[in-house]
């Protein structure tokens, strides 16, 4: 009887530091150091890893750079006085920001791209023009969406996509990745803090008509729908377009998943969730919670006009 190995115990960890001392900070920064690839570690890196945001960490050690060189980790930095950004002129960053447009065929770029392809990151774009924004209208670029306002609708819109994509609420760094299109500091900017967004989207979930001829399916946690339907909200279902509400019911009853195959956006990025009629519209039906499901991309263009599957 051969023997077997005794099978490892599962190693539970929090998403998020317990503190946020400086001590913990660097003990972070070294822990995503450890585990990431060779070469420059970009605050980019650092966020797909660590447990704790990126910008704290710059503003608790004034740079990106100086909390690489309190960790220990100054060879990890993409800024290392080796590529000498210093003697870079401003018009050679400029330039350099140009080149880096017109080789990835982008008329925008973001931090991102930065950190990933030059030998400077934002940091120097902060120095010498104040913003990162500065340095690519003084370079010529396109500027891109991330400062402007946004609506309640479109922060809205913006956060049952991430929502949807990860299965549950995102969290303030997700908001900074895709599939989002709307930062973090624009929802502070907007609501004051991200719990008060996380609370003003699921208020605004709460007032979205619930239309229904069945009783429906319970929800999943976190988020406890108890908005009553009323009489006016009947002419609801004689409309096609499906609120925000309403999806994000439909998403949070289905788990997030596609009802057909199963497959889900928290495990397969490449998937995409819709909320779609059962009985189609152009046949009849409703625009009801019981009239509609969650479908991936894939089984909602192979199923067409059809409701008999």
């Amino acid at each position: 009887m051969t023997n077997q190995p005794s099978p490892q115990p599962l190693v539970f960890q929090l998403d998020r530091l317990a503190e946020y001392t400086d001590a913990a900070i660097l003990n972070e920064l070294r822990r995503v150091a450890a585990i990431a690839p060779d070469g420059p570690l970009t605050q980019r890196i650092f966020e797909q890893h660590s447990r704790v945001g990126r910008n704290t960490v710059s503003r608790r050690f004034g740079s990106w750079g100086q909390a690489l060189n309190s960790a220990g980790l100054s060879n990890r930095w993409a800024e290392s006085p080796q590529v000498a950004v210093q003697k870079l002129t401003n018009q050679e960053i400029l330039s350099a920001l140009a080149d880096l447009s017109r080789r990835l065929g982008k008329a925008e770029l973001t931090v991102f791209d930065v950190e990933d392809h030059l030998p400077f990151g934002p940091d120097t774009l902060r120095k010498r023009w104040g913003s990162s924004r500065s340095a690519f209208e003084a370079a010529g670029l396109a500027l891109s969406n991330l400062g402007r306002r946004y609506t309640d609708e479109e922060c809205f819109d913006n956060m049952l996509a991430v929502w949807t994509h990860h299965g549950r609420p995102p969290q303030y760094r997700e908001m900074g990745l895709p599939p989002s299109t709307v930062g973090g500091k624009a929802y502070r900017k907007r609501f004051g803090t991200w719990n008060k967004a996380l609370a003003a989207f699921v208020e605004r979930v709460n007032i979205d008509p619930d239309v229904s001829t069945t009783e429906p399916t319970p929800v999943a946690e976190p988020v406890v729908i108890d908005h009553e339907p009323s009489a006016v909200q009947e002419s609801t279902r004689d409309k096609r377009e499906i609120s925000l509400g309403l999806r994000f019911r439909v998403l949070n009853r289905d788990r997030f998943k596609c009802v057909l195959c199963g497959d889900s956006p928290s495990v397969n990025p490449t998937c995409v969730l819709h909320v779609d009629h059962i009985v189609p519209w152009s046949k009849g039906g409703r625009t009801a919670i019981d009239n509609l499901r969650s479908l991936c991309s894939a089984c909602n263009l192979g199923r067409g006009n059809r409701y008999l599957d």
